[in-house]
């Protein structure tokens, strides 16, 4: 017997942040599709502490995507960074209790829902146009400036 579908989350872009000396792209996922600024800070502590102090040390780029995702039962925040030229790195951190936003690394694994996934899609996207692919070099600047949901919804 499978479990009953719940509504899908609205995915929106919140703009580009500092994380710790990283810029990233900030992303959050609900089905009401509001941020809760409680949630986001909370979730933004455990993505700071999760990266490398100096991302010229360790191959990276200095660049990522942060992913808040709050269904119904769970609070899923995974941050996720671009290194040597074409890995993605990702740590997962979850709480079954969303009201708590006590959040802990996840142990399970879990990749994430559909709505994560189709932001992962598009960030992957758009570091190969911008940054491998790119005719004239790699253009960090179009990559931030090219997030999931600002022309079109997939």
């Amino acid at each position: 017997m499978t479990a009953p579908l719940t509504a899908v989350s609205q995915t929106r872009f919140l703009g580009v942040a500092d994380l710790s000396g990283w810029r990233f792209k900030r992303y959050w996922a609900s089905p009401d599709g509001k941020p809760r600024s409680g949630l986001l800070a909370q979730a933004r502590l455990h993505a700071a502490a999760a990266l490398p102090d100096r991302p010229d040390r360790v191959g990276a780029y200095g660049v990522g995507f942060f992913i808040v995702d709050v269904s119904p039962g769970r609070l899923l925040a995974q941050v996720s960074w671009w290194v040597r030229p074409d890995e993605l790195y990702q740590r997962s951190f979850l709480a079954p209790d969303v009201e708590s936003q006590l959040l802990v690394p996840a142990v399970t694994p879990t990749v994430g829902g559909a709505c994560e996934l189709a932001v992962v899609a598009h960030e992957a996207g758009a570091w190969l146009r911008h940054v491998l692919a790119n005719p004239a070099g790699p253009d960090i600047e179009a990559y931030l400036g090219d997030a999931h949901g600002l022309a079109a919804q997939i």
